[in-house]
């Protein structure tokens, strides 16, 4: 079973890579040539792909202006045999958290949207959810339930469903916890965060990002998804089983809508990513909250911190802070780095799902960094229940997604 869209780096993993010291942290500019950087950089890639970890995949390695790696490697469509290349469009997953972060954030300093708002002002239609603020969707500590981890919603992939049929799936569902007191990653909140900038701008999810984002930085390849691409610079989603590849299921792409449902290329991506730590998208002051870490206000945990922050995480590579968020959707699995103190950007995106992009993305990194790389550990086996159908990671015995 595929998983959906998701944070592939828990809150716990995010606080234990922060604790990790960095052995053998050396410059890259001492005995290491750039020439044998970037070699080292590509063997990385290139030993990843022989290893069948991936169909195919795009990945970036930008090390203070200077892109040492920019390549795509194995196929992005292995029916065709047409390969992956440097412009070749992926779904991103939750990646497209950060975009949608982004553009409420912009109707916050605009003074259209306030934070600390009620959902209800925006969206009156969910009464029973007043007592969640704007603020709480965007940091995953609303206490909605995930309609992700509904198995009726898995029954229905195949169907374009509107946002708000997507939110039907848990509209009547009591709370997880009192809202502000407890963190659990949540696409039911960035479904809930698209209707209201919907509401707000009074433009469609996609046309608003085109117009706000996309056209005016020249990302070209930038989109939203469509289910059935017929544009061959596409990749073609696939999940691998014991070195073999075959095509993911089948997933309308109505349902990650502004949670996971953008299409791009690294290239944009890069352009994005510098655009927004640059502050040309929102103030700074905007993007340190988007990077987080957010406090819990309410409950037992109140003044705990999270490791999230709005539509973007903090982590760490040894002692190199990130800000960092990747995903994973039918077919599709991707990873962003951002280390601020270093200017550095690694990127990954994979047409493979469950294809272990933190590990491809760190050892990249790693090697810049010239600290030693880590081993790829061995895929756990999988667990065979009498009467169930084979569990695979990220899925549960009924099929639903866990995050």
């Amino acid at each position: 079973m595929p998983s959906f869209f998701r944070l592939p780096l828990s809150l716990t993993t995010l606080a234990l890579a922060a604790a990790v010291p960095a052995h053998g942290q050396r410059p890259t500019s001492g005995s290491a040539t750039r020439a044998a950087l970037v070699t080292r950089l590509d063997s990385i890639a290139t030993a990843f792909i022989a290893e069948s970890h991936a169909a195919g995949m795009t990945v970036a390695v930008v090390s203070r202006g200077d892109t040492l790696l920019l390549r795509g490697y194995g196929e992005r469509d292995r029916e065709k045999h047409l390969p992956a290349e440097a412009t070749t469009v992926y779904r991103i997953a939750s990646i497209t958290k950060q975009f949608t972060a982004a553009a409420v954030l912009r109707l916050v300093e605009r003074g259209s949207v306030k934070l600390e708002d009620p959902i209800t002002k925006y969206l009156p239609q969910y009464p029973q959810w007043s007592s969640v603020t704007v603020q709480q969707l965007l940091n995953h500590t609303s206490g909605i339930k995930p309609y992700t981890s509904i198995p009726e919603w898995r029954k229905r992939w195949a169907d374009e469903l509107t946002p708000a049929q997507l939110v039907a799936f848990v509209e009547k569902v009591p709370f997880g916890f009192p809202p502000g007191s407890n963190w659990e990653y949540n696409n039911t909140g960035y479904i809930l965060l698209g209707m209201l900038l919907e509401s707000v701008t009074r433009q469609p999810y996609a046309k608003l990002l085109a117009r706000d984002f996309f056209q005016p930085l020249g990302m070209r390849s930038a989109a939203y998804c469509p289910s059935r691409p017929t544009d061959q610079a596409y990749a073609v989603g696939y999940d691998q089983e014991s070195g073999a590849f075959h095509p993911a299921e089948f997933l309308s792409m109505s349902h990650p809508y502004a949670a996971g449902g953008l299409c791009m290329s690294v290239p944009d991506y890069l352009t994005w990513q510098s655009a927004l730590h640059r502050g040309r998208i929102v103030s700074a002051r905007s993007v340190a909250m988007m990077a987080g870490p957010e406090t819990l206000t309410v409950g037992d945990r109140r003044g705990k911190t999270t490791g999230y922050g709005m539509g973007l995480g903090t982590g760490a590579v040894g002692s190199h802070p990130t800000i960092q968020h990747g995903g994973s959707i039918n077919g599709f699995s991707t990873q962003q780095y951002w280390f601020p103190k270093d200017s550095l950007s690694v990127i990954a995106f994979i047409n493979t799902s469950g294809a272990e992009q933190n590990w491809l993305v760190d050892n990249l990194a790693l090697a810049v960094l010239g600290m030693p790389l880590r081993p790829l550990q061995p895929p756990a086996p999988p667990i065979h229940v009498k009467g169930a159908k084979l569990l695979r990671r990220g899925t549960t015995m009924n099929g639903t997604r866990r995050l």
